[in-house]
């Protein structure tokens, strides 16, 4: 495990560093769909998400520190927002289009957790609020190395 570590932060290490993004720039990354690159992502970090969620109040801050120390090209985000009725409508049919459908049933409306996807629809980690911004970082980064 120890092993597994080092080698994430290594990556880590190497990767270019996103830019600074204030509230609106995450929003927007979270709202939206990425925009299409040359290769396109080989995971998904499917978000889990209420606004009345205390958990995700707790985890939100600490993904988007994760996420600008890291380069986000290959990873995702899918937000499925269990909010109202209206956002669990449109959240099915995101899940529809990102073949997330046996993990929306899988996890129901559980909220206040990140799960990360492969390319072949298999769960690869779990993010949580009791994750630290670096252990967020490392996940992500492992998420990506081991999809590669």
């Amino acid at each position: 495990m120890k092993s597994l570590l080092t080698l994430a932060f290594a990556v880590l290490a190497f990767m270019p560093k996103a830019h600074a993004m204030d509230d609106m720039d995450t929003k927007k990354m979270m709202d939206e769909k990425p925009a299409m690159t040359a290769e396109a992502p080989k995971v998904k970090a499917v978000v889990f998400y209420s606004d009345s969620c205390s958990a995700c109040k707790v985890l939100g801050p600490k993904m988007e520190q994760a996420m600008q120390a890291i380069n986000m090209d290959k990873i995702a985000v899918v937000k499925l927002d269990f909010s109202s009725k209206e956002t669990i409508e449109a959240t099915k049919v995101l899940a529809t289009d990102e073949e997330l459908g046996g993990l929306l049933q899988k996890f129901g409306a559980k909220t206040g957790f990140v799960t990360l996807v492969g390319s072949d629809g298999q769960i690869i980690d779990t993010i949580g609020k009791d994750d630290t911004e670096s252990q967020i970082a490392a996940k992500l980064v492992t998420a990506i190395v081991n999809a590669s």
